[in-house]
C-alpha cells in the first residue's frame, strides 16, 4: 500500500511549469520547421514530419504531467472539444480506410493534449508562451519570405514557392494569418517598448508572407483575424484593454509598410498575371471561373457523401477515398489519369468535418469554438483577477482559423492544429488546477493519463515509420527504393501503387486492400442493374463513372465490362484476360458518358471507347492497321 500523504503527492515541484512552456515551443519550433528530403513525396514530406512533432509534442506533455485528460472535463469548451475526438474517433472504426482514419483521428487526439496542457498553466505564464509560439511562426514565415527574394535551400519547399518549411504556399499562409492577431495583442499589451519593438517586426514579416504567398483564404482570414482584435478593444467591456493611441497608430503603420512592401519590391516568384497582387485582391471573392467554381463544385460533389452516411460520416482522412464517388465532369479537384482525386482533403475544413466525421461532429467542433469565446467572454470584468487582453487574441484567432478554414485545409493539419489549439487553451480562463497548484487527485487521472500516453506512443509510433518511408526516397524512386518504403509503411498507399504499375501484382492488390472494395462493388452493381434493365443510358453510365476509383477490383472490372456490353459496346479478345492483365478500371464522364479507359499492368494499354462505340486502342496496340481491324470488328 502507498503510505505516502496525499498532499505530498499533489504537490509539483518549482520548475514543471516551465518544462511545459519549454515543451510547447520546442514542439511549436519542429512543427513549424521540421520536414525531411524526398525524391518521390513532394507535399507528404513537409506534412509527416509536422505530424510526427505534433505527437511527439503531445507525448511529451502527458509524459511530464501537463496534460491530464480528466482536466478537459472541467468547462464547456473542453468538454465539447473532448466530445468531437471521441466522436472522430467512433467514426474511425467505421471508415473504409481505418490507417487513414487513424492518421487523420491522431492530429485531432494530439492538438486536444495540446489545448489541455495550455490550460493547465497559470495566467501569469500564459503570455510568455504565446510569445514563444508567435516567433516560432515568425521564423518560419521569415524562411517563407527569404525564399521568395532568391534564398534556395533544399529543405525548403520548391515546386510550391513561397512554401518554405511548410511545402506548400497556402499552408505557410494560413499559419501566419493565424498567428497574426495574437502576436498582435502581444505588442499592444507589452510594457517593454524593446518587446514592443520586436513584436512590430514580426507583424510585419507575417504580413509579407501572407502577401506574398497570394492566398485568397489567407488574406481574408488575417483582415478579419485583425479587424476581430480590433473592434473587440473598441467594445466598451474591454476597456481596460484599450492600447495607447501611439502604439497601436505605430502598429497599424508596419503593417501598412509591411503590405506595400511586398507588393512593390521585386521578387523571384514566377507569377503569369504581370500585376499578380492586384490580380488577386481583384478575384478574392471570385466564385465563378478559376480555384472559386472549382470550389463550389467541390463541395457540392463532397456534400453528397453525407446522404450515404448522414451520421458518423465516411471516417476521418477517408474523403479521397470516397470522393471519386460523387465526383463528375468539371471538377478541378480530380485529374481523370489518377485512381485518387489530387489533393487527399477537400478545400474547406468544415466540408471536410461534415463529410468525414458527420454533421454532429462538425457541429460539436463548431460548438466548441463558440463555447470558448463564451467564457472568454463571461471571464472578462470579474475583478483584478480577469485578464482584459485575452479575450480579443482569442476572438481574432479563432476568427482567423474559421474563415481560413472555410476555404482550405487548416485544423485537417498539424502544424495550424497545434497553433490554433495551443492558442485558444493558453487564452482561456484555467480549467479547475493549475500546474502549479497541483493537478487532479492520482486516483481521477491516473487511468486517463496512461490511455493517453499509449495512444500517443502509437500514433508517435505510426508517425515515424512514415516519415522514415518518405525519408528513405531521399534521392531515389526505383523499385528497391520503393519496397524499402512499403515495408516501412505497409499503409501507405503511393509506394504500392507506384510497384502495382511497374507489374508488381502483389503491391497492386495490397493498393486495392487500402480502398473501398464494399464501395465500388455497390455502385458498379447498381449501375449494371439499371443498364441491363434499360439499355444504354447516360446517366446510368454517369453512374458508372462515379465508381471508377478502385485499384486493382478485379470482380469489380469484370461487372464494369459486363455493363459496357449490356450498351452494346463490343471489347477485343485482348481484354478477355482481365484477371491477369487488368490493374485499374476506370469507367468516366468526363466530356461524354461513353467512355472507358482500362490501364493494363502487363501491356501498359489504355483503351478508350468513343461516343460511337468505337475502340480506339493506345500505347502497345497504337498501331493504324489494329485500330482498323478493331474498327471493323
Amino acid at each position: 500500500m502507498d503510505e505516502t500523504p496525499r498532499a505530498s503527492v499533489t504537490e509539483r515541484p518549482v520548475g514543471r511549469p516551465r518544462i511545459t512552456t519549454g515543451v510547447l515551443v520546442v514542439g511549436t519550433l519542429a512543427v513549424v520547421l521540421v520536414g525531411v528530403d524526398s525524391a518521390l513525396f513532394d507535399l507528404e514530406r513537409h506534412l509527416a514530419p509536422k505530424t510526427l512533432a505534433l505527437h511527439l509534442t503531445a507525448f511529451a506533455l502527458l509524459a511530464v504531467g501537463a496534460a491530464r485528460p480528466m482536466r478537459a472535463l472541467r468547462d464547456p469548451p473542453g468538454l465539447l472539444l473532448l466530445a468531437f475526438v471521441a466522436w472522430s474517433g467512433l467514426s474511425s472504426l467505421l471508415a473504409a480506410n481505418r490507417w487513414l482514419a487513424l492518421r487523420a483521428w491522431g492530429v485531432s487526439f494530439s492538438a486536444l493534449v495540446v489545448f489541455v496542457a495550455c490550460r493547465s498553466l497559470a495566467r501569469e505564464r500564459r503570455w510568455g508562451a504565446l510569445a514563444g509560439l508567435a516567433a516560432c511562426v515568425v521564423l518560419a514565415a521569415a524562411l517563407g519570405a527569404a525564399q521568395a527574394y532568391g534564398v534556395d535551400w533544399p529543405w525548403l519547399a520548391d515546386s510550391r514557392a513561397p512554401g518554405g518549411t511548410f511545402g506548400n504556399r497556402n499552408f505557410l499562409a494560413h499559419v501566419a494569418a493565424i498567428a497574426a492577431p495574437g502576436l498582435l495583442v502581444l505588442v499592444l499589451r507589452s510594457r517593454h517598448p524593446a518587446r514592443a519593438a520586436a513584436g512590430m517586426v514580426g507583424l510585419a514579416v507575417l504580413a509579407v508572407a501572407v502577401v506574398l504567398t497570394r492566398s485568397r483564404a489567407a488574406w481574408l482570414a488575417g483582415l478579419t483575424g485583425l479587424a476581430v482584435v480590433a473592434l473587440t478593444m473598441m467594445w466598451g467591456r474591454w476597456r481596460a484593454a484599450r492600447p495607447g493611441g501611439v502604439r497601436a497608430l505605430a502598429a497599424a503603420a508596419i503593417l501598412a509598410a509591411a503590405v506595400a512592401a511586398a507588393v512593390a519590391v521585386p521578387n523571384r516568384l514566377q507569377w503569369t498575371s504581370d500585376a499578380p497582387y492586384a490580380h488577386t485582391l481583384g478575384r478574392i471573392a471570385d466564385y465563378r471561373e478559376g480555384s472559386g467554381r472549382g470550389r463550389l463544385v467541390q463541395y457540392r460533389n463532397s456534400l453528397d457523401l453525407v446522404r450515404g452516411r448522414p451520421v458518423l460520416g465516411v471516417g476521418p482522412g477517408n474523403w479521397f477515398v470516397h470522393y471519386p464517388r460523387v465526383t463528375g465532369p468539371g471538377d478541378p479537384a480530380w485529374s481523370g489519369h489518377l485512381a485518387i482525386p489530387t489533393n487527399p482533403w477537400p478545400s474547406s475544413d468544415w466540408v471536410a468535418f461534415v463529410v468525414e466525421r458527420g454533421p454532429l461532429g462538425a457541429l460539436l467542433l463548431a460548438l466548441a469554438g463558440a463555447a470558448a469565446c463564451v467564457r472568454a467572454w463571461t471571464a472578462t470584468g470579474r475583478g483584478a483577477a480577469a485578464d482584459p487582453w485575452a479575450a480579443p487574441a482569442l476572438f481574432g484567432t479563432l476568427a482567423a482559423a474559421g474563415v481560413a478554414g472555410a476555404f482550405d485545409a487548416v485544423l485537417l493539419l498539424a502544424a495550424p492544429s497545434f497553433l490554433v489549439w495551443a492558442t485558444v487553451g493558453l487564452l482561456l480562463p484555467p480549467a479547475g488546477a493549475t500546474v502549479e497548484s497541483g493537478g487532479v487527485a492520482p486516483g481521477r487521472g491516473r487511468w486517463p493519463r496512461r490511455a493517453g500516453l499509449a495512444v500517443a506512443a502509437v500514433l508517435v509510433t505510426i508517425s515515424a515509420l512514415e516519415t522514415a518511408a518518405i525519408a528513405v526516397t531521399r534521392e531515389r524512386r526505383d523499385a528497391d527504393t520503393l519496397e524499402r518504403s512499403a515495408r516501412l509503411a505497409p499503409w501507405e498507399h503511393r509506394p504500392h501503387l507506384l510497384l502495382g504499375e511497374q507489374g508488381r501484382c502483389d503491391h497492386a492488390l495490397r493498393a486495392a486492400a487500402l480502398g473501398t472494395l464494399e464501395r465500388w462493388r455497390e455502385a458498379a452493381d447498381a449501375a449494371r442493374a439499371g443498364l441491363a434493365a434499360s439499355g444504354p443510358n447516360p446517366v446510368l453510365l454517369g453512374q458508372l463513372g462515379k465508381a471508377r476509383h478502385e485499384l486493382g477490383d478485379l470482380p469489380g472490372a469484370e461487372r464494369a465490362l459486363l455493363a459496357c456490353e449490356s450498351c452494346g459496346i463490343d471489347l477485343p479478345t485482348a481484354l478477355h484476360d482481365i484477371e491477369r492483365k487488368v490493374f485499374m478500371v476506370v469507367a468516366q464522364d468526363f466530356q461524354d458518358s461513353y467512355t472507358l479507359n482500362v490501364r493494363q499492368l502487363m501491356k501498359c494499354c489504355v483503351e478508350e471507347i468513343t461516343p460511337d462505340g468505337r475502340l480506339i486502342p493506345f500505347c502497345a496496340y497504337n498501331s493504324v492497321g489494329y485500330r482498323e481491324q478493331v474498327r471493323k470488328d
